[in-house]
């Protein structure tokens, strides 16, 4: 690869000479490029032929193309694994020999997610809901018998030498009447404390479907902090999620009144909830946002699914039906003819240069030119997505290549923003949002696996639980987030860092194989925010990053960069990601005029 002052030569010299020619085609339709094929990038694409009723979008998908799952014994042993830059999804499946699918990312939907529903109903037949750890295809009743039920949480092996219990709470192979008897003796009123304050954030929630389909000119937000402020969770934004159940009157210990007279009593933040935030974003309570934490306890409050055949067919299908619903509408216009104009390309995008003139010009890693937008949608995170951002021409020479100022701040040192954190000559900086490292996760399949009872501590088969959980010291104890039983002989491990063949020996036993090894993670990338407990953390860009007709009038004057994953300042999820979309795809429509708004009267209301 290129030396990136190379390749800024290259882009000089290149600009120079075709100055006069660089000019993009004078077009009816307008051009937009989507950095990013995940869930991000895919909805745009949907959303953005939705709203395109005049056929005047030309959009482009530019996603690199999926990397290996398997890694090889080198790589494992050196977490090679990771790409150092990110551009693709973080929804990903892996297929095994026996045709088992098995989800490496984003695992599990909640019945709730209205947007993730709408792009099923748009395709049911491609689309079909499957249970928690579904495996695409049918599975008998003599191997249900095998798989396990019920969860446990573990405190680790250090807990079991000092002749503690080293089971917070075991489960397994309860009815739900058994269950949740245990958990309300256990954790008493705290229990209904948190799913209160839950249902209560989930009805907050839904109101951004509302101002998602309102047109009113109030509901054009700027930015994520706009979204939970109009919604009332600006709060749960804000503060870790530690302080928010400190906030909703969560104990921190056990009464010694409890321990006395009840004994078995747990402290649900310490155990519970902390176990489950390990689970899914690998961080603590007091790292987590409250919004964030909130939203992981969602799952509580309603049925789960999985698509079947592996979640990554969602990106399948909103890329489809963005490309059969414009073809459709504009073919049957006869504004274009046969020829699509929602394309696919995999590639990786090294380079952005923007000029009021021509637009947003695109170039590959070794400088060549991959075309010229009049909108940019950059759909990854902006931390590893490994793009520079310039712009051309100064009031003395018009090739002259500089920082653009990405949400409205200067960088005069250098527009890479893996390098540094676009500070500006007055100390300005971008949101640490945008500059923070992703939490490392690691996602092992291992087949031919038996959990080592012993390991564990566990004697009565009947105790075995389907999926365990670790608090804080048993993840410290194993590098493990969470086990889980997927199929008969097939589980599923996160983890910190990858495991060693030792550790898999020890927990699966002598005959296990490591199937298949996924790293989120490294220096560059990760499977979730660093929320680092919110504050200043959790303060987001703005959904348009530059403005490249420089407050020059209309709406439509000039091209724009726009920055899909600022919601994920306080929070991460499937559905997180759609609702930055859309959200991003609705002002793009204000700006190219395809949607009409109404209520711009001093005094209107929304």
């Amino acid at each position: 690869m290129i030396s990136n002052y190379a390749l800024l030569l290259h882009l000089l010299l290149v600009s120079c000479f075709i100055v006069a020619s660089s000019s993009k085609e004078q077009n009816e339709y307008k051009t937009i490029a989507i950095i990013g094929g995940g869930i991000s990038g895919t909805f745009t694409a949907k959303y953005l032929s939705d709203y395109d009723d005049k056929c005047l979008l030309d959009i482009t998908v530019f996603s690199p193309a999926p990397t290996a799952t398997t890694l090889s014994k080198d790589e494992i042993d050196s977490e090679r694994g990771a790409t150092k830059y990110h551009q693709g999804s973080r929804v990903s499946s892996a297929v095994l020999h026996d045709g088992t699918v098995v989800e490496l990312g984003a695992s599990i939907i909640f019945e709730g997610n209205k947007l993730v529903n709408d792009m099923i109903n748009g395709d049911p037949d491609f689309l079909v809901k499957g249970e928690p750890y579904s495996v695409g295809h049918d599975v008998s009743k003599a191997e249900q018998l095998k798989i396990k039920t019920g969860m446990g949480i573990y405190n680790g092996k250090q807990v079991s030498k000092n002749n503690d219990n080293p089971w917070s709470l075991l489960m397994a192979n309860m009815t739900s009447s058994q269950v949740e008897k245990m958990m309300l003796w256990r954790y008493n009123l705290d229990l209904w404390r948190v799913d209160r304050a839950t249902k209560r954030a989930l009805e907050s929630f839904n109101l951004i479907y509302d101002v998602l389909d309102s047109n009113h000119v109030k509901t054009f937000l700027e930015s994520p902090n706009d979204v939970w402020k109009t919604v009332g969770l600006a709060h749960a934004a804000s503060v870790s999620f530690d302080k928010y159940l400190d906030t909703i009157g969560v104990s921190s210990s056990v009464s010694w009144w409890k321990s006395l007279f009840l004994g078995s009593q747990g402290v649900a933040r310490e155990e519970l909830y902390t176990a489950i935030n390990i689970c899914n974003n690998n961080q603590l309570n007091s790292q987590m946002t409250g919004l964030a934490g909130l939203v992981n306890l969602a799952a509580s409050t309603g049925k789960l699914f999985s698509i079947k055949g592996g979640n990554d067919k969602l990106l399948q299908s909103a890329f489809r039906q963005a490309k059969q619903r414009h073809d459709s509408v504009c073919q049957k216009k006869n504004v274009y003819g046969n020829e699509s104009r929602i394309k696919w390309t995999e590639k990786m995008v090294k380079t952005l240069v923007s000029d009021f003139e021509s637009g947003m010009e695109l170039f590959d890693q070794q400088g060549k030119s991959m075309g010229t937008f009049d909108i940019v949608v950059l759909a990854t995170p902006l931390q590893f997505s490994g793009i520079n951002f310039l712009g051309k021409g100064s009031m003395f020479d018009s090739s002259v290549l500089h920082a653009i100022p990405l949400n409205e701040m200067v960088d005069s040192e250098n527009s890479n923003a893996n390098e540094h954190g676009h500070k500006n000559a007055l100390g300005s900086h971008l949101p640490s949002s945008a500059t923070r490292p992703y939490t490392q996760v690691v996602t092992s399949v291992i087949s031919n696996a038996n959990l080592n009872m012993p390991y564990f501590n566990l004697v009565d088969p009947d105790k075995v639980p389907r999926s365990i959980l670790f608090t804080q010291r048993g993840r410290d104890d194993l590098n493990i987030s969470s086990i889980s039983q997927i199929t008969d002989g097939i589980y599923k491990v996160f983890s910190s860092k990858v495991l060693t063949n030792e550790t898999v020996v020890d927990i699966f036993g002598e005959d296990a194989i490591l199937e298949t090894v996924k790293l989120w993670g490294g220096k560059e990338g990760g499977a979730t925010p660093a929320f680092n407990g919110g504050g200043e953390s959790s303060f987001s860009t703005k959904f348009m990053l530059y403005d490249g007709g420089h407050g020059a009038g209309a709406f439509d004057e000039g091209s724009a960069l726009y920055y899909t994953n600022a919601m994920e300042s306080a929070v991460s999820a499937i559905e997180i990601s759609a609702v930055g979309s859309k959200f991003v795809s609705k002002l793009i429509a204000r700006r190219l005029g395809l949607i009409e708004v109404h209520g711009d009267r001093v005094g209107d209301e929304l």
